[in-house]
């Protein structure tokens, strides 16, 4: 898979609403992936609560994980921001969740992921990360991708790090962990887009 773009290339609004990669595939979500979200994020808690705050609010009802999805896909085709799901080929399966987020200054992108915990250092974040780094930097207006993390999660850390991202600081104690304790953030970025 290669979505790195030539020199001089034309920039879209809006990233693909479907990505192909070799595992995976990468899409917007759907309200009807409801009961795959749901048991993605229930067989993975406790893996999940160590390092995303988000998952010390779940489990939440079906019902409230269809509005969660609703609300993304409709983000993402108002071009806010764009919340994936990544699924096995067949698409009967979450392996986890992507974004990239407009939380930084003018220009630049926050991505995020996710691994269900049955499938985490199989290379799937990466798989991912690489994609949507491509499809960010594809975007309108877009000159930089970041991701951030807990530089103790040794896992999370090493998917920029594999990427070619560039280390560009550590925030000390700027954030909290999920159960509320203060933490550093460790910032990668990249400009370029990314070769398999």
């Amino acid at each position: 898979m290669r979505l790195l773009p030539p020199s001089g290339h034309v920039t879209r609004e809006t990233i693909p609403p479907r990505i192909e990669t070799a595992s995976l595939i990468i899409r917007r979500w759907s309200e009807a992936d409801a009961d795959l979200l749901r048991s993605a994020i229930d067989s993975s808690l406790d893996h999940l609560r160590a390092w995303m705050p988000w998952a010390m609010n779940e489990p939440v009802s079906l019902d409230d994980t269809r509005a969660r999805l609703a609300g993304y896909a409709a983000a993402f085709d108002a071009g806010e921001e764009f919340v994936v799901g990544l699924f096995d080929r067949e698409e009967s399966f979450v392996v986890g969740g992507a974004g990239l987020h407009r939380r930084i200054a003018e220009g630049g992108l926050e991505l995020g992921y996710w691994i269900r915990s049955a499938h985490v250092r199989r290379g799937f974040a990466t798989e991912a990360a690489r994609a949507l780094t491509n499809a960010g930097l594809a975007l309108a207006g877009v000159d930089r991708i970041q991701i951030r993390c807990d530089p103790n999660n040794v896992a999370s850390r090493r998917i920029p790090e594999r990427l070619g991202y560039g280390l560009i600081e550590i925030r000390h104690s700027d954030t909290f962990t999920p159960s509320g304790s203060p933490r550093d953030t460790a910032v990668f970025e990249t400009t370029t887009g990314l070769r398999d």
